[in-house]
């Protein structure tokens, strides 16, 4: 693997997407709301992660938009597996 000397490392101590308490109360809470109330939550969580990271010394953009992704992508595959297993109950 090669090493680009230019760019540093960036380690990420808590990664967002493996804060299970932090994923399970947001699946709970967007699994509860929907429309904009769902929105709102989700912009607030968000940007309650970024500053998060922030004050936790992450400045890096990229490092924090990598960190929100994977953090989304968690919750969002987790209420759709939960909305299918919901859908294939009703049938």
């Amino acid at each position: 693997m090669e090493q680009n000397p230019t760019k540093p490392a960036s380690i990420v101590p808590f990664p967002l997407h493996r804060n299970i308490r932090l994923v399970r109360e947001t699946i709970g809470v967007l699994e509860r709301r929907h429309g904009l109330a769902a929105d709102r939550f989700w912009r607030s969580t968000v940007r309650q992660q970024i500053g998060r990271l922030q004050v936790c010394g992450i400045h890096d953009r990229s490092v924090i938009n990598d960190q929100i992704e994977k953090f989304a992508m968690v919750v969002f595959d987790a209420l759709r597996s939960s909305s299918a297993q919901q859908d294939g109950d009703a049938a």
